[in-house]
């Protein structure tokens, strides 16, 4: 278990138990009281044991419905009997899983342990949690954010790892809603968030590098959808921060676009675009 906090005094009381195999990494919030998933892994619980005892645990929020993500909700409620949040296409999808699991979230919600949470929704706690809606990997995709520590807990919709071309990508689940499209709108949506900490499903936790992370998330996939043609996403990564007012990021991005097609009228059209002075007003 890492603790965050030896990173960033404003990330107190936050954790990161390691994903092993085929299984997320779990995060737990203010000393084990909240968990971001649950991992698919047995020893989950002799790992929060390490915070307090496991009646402390109140809820458990799921980026979404991937057994990766939720198969060790088996061994914590044996334990404790924590709140589960989740998006209600989240909660259709979590139907889907193999027995005994979707009676597993009947019970729960006949119970009063399952509450349905949409976009803009903010978690009390310590801290708050911003709750976003990020459908692309599966339709019911959530991330939270902490608006104090700049912290983005990201699931599967962002991951941390880099490849030799850019950023890793979880692909779009089909069976769980997931579309292509739906992902690019939500990386785009990213780019506007003050991100500092990208803390994904999988992967270590990453430091500083949160908001660098999206960007470069958001232009492989670009690259994924035009891979005859580079500067195409450098691009288009350029005009969606150009449209946030970030122009010298843009201005690298159509200088990348250059370096790919040195005669690429749209990338020297833009690139002359961001060079103009602004109109004054009125």
């Amino acid at each position: 278990m890492k603790a965050l906090a030896e990173h960033d005094p404003l990330l107190e009381g936050m954790y990161w138990i390691q994903d092993a195999g085929a299984c997320c990494g779990v995060y737990a919030l203010d000393q084990g009281r909240t968990l971001i998933d649950a991992g698919n892994m047995y020893g989950l619980a002799d790992e929060l044991l390490d915070l307090g005892p496991l009646d402390r645990l109140q809820r458990v929020l799921l980026t979404h419905s991937h057994f990766d993500h939720v198969g060790g909700l088996a061994e914590i409620y044996q334990l404790a009997s924590p709140v589960l949040y989740a998006h209600p296409l989240t909660r259709e999808y979590l139907r889907l899983l193999r027995p005994p699991f979707p009676d597993f979230f009947d019970a729960l919600e006949r119970d009063g342990k399952l509450q349905l949470i949409e976009d803009g929704t903010v978690l009390d706690g310590n801290p708050p949690l911003q709750v976003l809606h990020l459908p692309g990997h599966t339709a019911g995709d959530l991330a939270f954010f902490d608006p104090r520590s700049g912290a983005l807990f990201s699931g599967d919709a962002v991951l941390a790892n880099r490849t030799r071309y850019g950023a890793a990508l979880s692909k779009p689940d089909e069976v769980s809603g997931g579309r292509l499209q739906d992902k690019v709108t939500s990386l785009r949506r990213l780019l506007a968030l003050p991100v500092k900490h990208l803390f994904a499903g999988h992967g270590d936790p990453l430091f500083d590098k949160g908001a660098d992370q999206i960007k470069i998330s958001l232009a492989t996939l670009y690259r994924e959808q035009d891979k005859d043609r580079p500067e195409r996403a450098w691009l288009a990564m350029g005009r969606d921060l150009m449209a946030l007012g970030q122009s010298g990021d843009a201005e690298q991005c159509a200088r990348k676009a250059l370096e790919l097609a040195p005669n690429d009228p749209e990338a020297t059209q833009f690139l002359s675009a961001l060079a103009e002075p602004p109109h004054p007003a009125g």
